[in-house]
């Protein structure tokens, strides 16, 4: 079981005019728009990085938390951005590593998303799950106000993907800790640096066949890495949005081979789709796992062929965001 537990010698956990004052100075903050000091964690990711350009934008002050602070200064979206040394599957790493922030964001990824390799410790179940609530357990004992957890459309503790199923108990984390909360489910995030749809831009480059993963229909709503990172930092403008799970998707709900089709449109080419049992690309893969970061697992092609799924209605009426088509997406980085 979960359980946060409070440093007993942090003063900020005894209450007191310290405490007090600490809270009040963050809520004026927020209500007049001020600048929040923000620890992003994972935001050297794909989709961490845009988080950390739009929280800047909007006047925050931004430290990346990571394994390897030294990327921080080589990516343009962070510029302006700090950045300390953090583990989320190391607690050692977390003490203090939060003491002095209001919020955290918690944009963490599974290395070689999405993956798994369990030989080498990287599973769903350790930074999804466990790396959230090793967090969280940091979060409280350092007084910090608000957390934002980037979950996913689907997850649940109940389901039987594993990758559900982590980011299910993360959430369980979360709304537990007693700090507010913001939890945003992304249905399927694309953009410049994601694994996914830029993986069917290079065939589409190099073949004159895109093969497809699964021939039964897949449902998703693509939705714009930006459009994800503008939905973090309204988060921080709206008191409304807290104490939610708020799903953000495109209103196109599509079909994978009309997603790969919208591609070859956007970068002006023909290319045959040849859809894949999935059966037969399972065992295609298998061998892949015996690579150090294998590019396909079948356990990969289990996610890739799922529905992505979800309900905008309350995210919209909340933050007001309305993530832009896939084409219109592409366009802005697609040549």
């Amino acid at each position: 079981m979960f359980v946060c537990q409070a440093k007993s010698g942090d003063p900020r956990r005894k209450g007191g005019r310290r405490a007090l004052d600490r809270v009040l100075l963050f809520e004026q903050l927020l209500k007049q728009g001020g600048s929040v000091r923000i620890a992003l964690v994972g935001g050297t990711g794909f989709v961490g990085r845009h988080i950390g350009r739009a929280l800047l934008d909007a006047g925050h002050e931004v430290t990346v938390l990571g394994r390897t602070p030294d990327k921080v200064g080589t990516i343009e979206a962070l510029r302006g951005a700090g950045a300390a040394r953090a583990d989320v599957t190391d607690p050692a790493s977390l003490r203090g590593a939060l003491d002095g922030y209001e919020a955290v964001v918690n944009a963490v990824q599974l290395p070689n998303y999405p993956m798994e390799v369990p030989r080498k410790g990287l599973t769903f179940d350790r930074y999804d799950r466990r790396g959230t609530e090793n967090l969280v357990t940091e979060a409280v004992n350092a007084g910090v106000r608000r957390f934002v957890y980037l979950s996913g459309a689907g997850a649940d503790v109940a389901s039987d993907k594993i990758w559900y199923r982590a980011k299910g108990f993360a959430e369980d984390a979360v709304k537990r800790s007693g700090i507010d909360f913001v939890i945003l489910r992304p249905s399927w995030g694309y953009g410049p640096e994601d694994k996914a749809l830029n993986k069917f831009a290079f065939f589409a480059r190099v073949s004159p066949v895109i093969p497809i993963p699964g021939v039964r229909p897949q449902l998703i709503q693509p939705v714009h890495v930006d459009d994800i990172a503008l939905a973090v930092a309204r988060a921080f403008e709206r008191d409304g949005a807290w104490g939610r799970v708020l799903e953000i998707g495109s209103d196109e709900v599509l079909t994978m081979r009309q997603v790969v089709r919208t591609l070859l449109s956007v970068m002006n080419k023909k290319r045959l789709l040849l859809p894949i049992p999935v059966a037969l690309a399972k065992l295609g893969t298998a061998p892949l796992r015996l690579l150090p970061e294998p590019p396909m697992t079948p356990l990969g092609i289990d996610f890739a062929v799922q529905n992505g799924l979800a309900d905008t209605t309350e995210m919209k009426a909340v933050l007001g965001v309305d993530p832009v088509p896939l084409a219109e997406g592409l366009a802005r980085y697609m040549h």
